[in-house]
């Protein structure tokens, strides 16, 4: 606002109509594929080492509650995304759809029918990023209105990304679940996205271990043709999908401000700073 800062990769949602209206400063959608928002679950570790308390939570995910707390009203800027591959994606299909009902209440019964028994779950929340502390905090509501035993614990993003390499139980300082989101190019392909793989504990936090899914994303690589990779990349995420270890939250697409001042913005996944001048 003053001309002290020139770019500002990433604006808190609520600054953003202060951005706009000023009129040196422009505002646009920073990555054209967006970030696909998810919720990860330590599939080790009680309680989501059962499936079907994984697929709980799946079930009583409303989308839409997570996308206005982390990116606003605005609806031009989120979408949902019920599949594990993003929309603008080679693989996107809403064939999973159905999995994420988008109802507390089916989520509250599937927690009933699946004997949970008020086991602990702890929820890292990451206080100084606004938009993952939106979903975490979004999260720990839902799941205590469906009736688990929520810890909601806040930390920073650095003790966080240290914290989900533990394996402990969650009485030894482990954890139940984590929030993000990744660029949808990233979650593109079995080759690029670890949501979907079954690589257990040489995998992604979380740990799932599924050999059917290294089955698939191997077949995937190998594939003759890209009617044989459509079919297995869908399989794939069918599969991702049915076991529940990542959940879909939403599509986001972030906006970029900048001062008129510079020009060269290039669209894409990152801030890309080489082709940024003086205007």
């Amino acid at each position: 606002m003053t001309g002290e800062v020139d770019w500002l990769e990433a604006p808190q949602v609520d600054l953003m109509p202060m951005l706009v209206a000023n009129s040196d400063i422009v505002s646009k959608i920073a990555n054209p594929y967006g970030k696909l928002g998810f919720i990860r679950l330590n599939c080790l570790q009680p309680p989501f080492d059962d499936v079907r308390l994984r697929r709980a939570v799946m079930r009583g995910v409303v989308q839409e509650d997570y996308m206005r707390a982390a990116f606003g009203d605005d609806t031009s800027t989120w979408t949902q995304c019920k599949s594990l591959w993003p929309r603008k994606t080679p693989y996107y299909s809403d064939d999973d759809a159905s999995l994420v009902p988008g109802s507390l209440d089916a989520g509250r019964t599937a927690l009933k029918d699946a004997g949970y028994a008020g086991q602990k779950v702890v929820i890292l929340n990451p206080a100084d990023r606004p938009d993952y502390s939106a979903l975490a905090q979004v999260s720990a509501d839902s799941l205590h209105r469906m009736g688990m035993n929520v810890d909601l614990q806040q930390t920073d993003y650095g003790s966080l990304l240290k914290r989900r390499a533990s394996q402990e139980s969650v009485e030894r300082g482990g954890w139940s679940m984590f929030l993000g989101h990744l660029p949808a190019t990233v979650c593109a392909n079995p080759g690029s996205s670890f949501l979907v793989r079954g690589q257990g504990a040489a995998g992604w936090f979380g740990w799932w271990a599924n050999a059917q899914a290294e089955e698939l994303a191997n077949a995937w690589a190998y594939a003759p043709d890209q009617a044989s990779q459509q079919r297995f990349a869908k399989e794939l995420g069918h599969l991702a999908m049915m076991e529940a270890p990542t959940i879909p939250l939403g599509q986001p697409y972030e906006r970029t401000a900048f001062r008129k001042s510079i020009t060269g913005i290039l669209p894409g996944a990152r801030p890309y700073p080489w082709n940024v001048r003086p205007a």
